[in-house]
């Protein structure tokens, strides 16, 4: 089932205020693993219309905390690849 507008600025913000645990508790993959998984659960569960602004919006999440999506640090590229994004150590993400 999609979420609503008012259900996805909610999502997003519970994920807001988990990145500064998840950058505690969790290192390297293991950040990226449990906050990839919550973040493409929400891009998935918005409709395809809003799914590019939620992936905007996921991106604000991680520049606030100076953390950059791990294809840009490993690639050294600032565009987004295509696709869901998964933690491999390549930087490859496969959709």
């Amino acid at each position: 089932m999609l979420l609503t507008h008012k259900e996805i600025e909610q999502e997003l913000a519970n994920l807001g205020r988990i990145v500064p645990r998840l950058l505690q508790d969790n290192q390297g993959a293991e950040f990226w693993i449990e906050f990839l998984d919550r973040a493409n659960t929400i891009k998935d569960r918005s409709p395809m219309s809003l799914r590019d602004g939620v992936t905007e919006r996921i991106y604000d999440l991680l520049a606030k905390y100076g953390v950059s999506p791990p294809w840009r640090w490993i690639t050294g590229r600032q565009e987004e690849p295509a696709g869901r994004v998964y933690a491999f150590p390549s930087g490859v993400r496969v959709a």
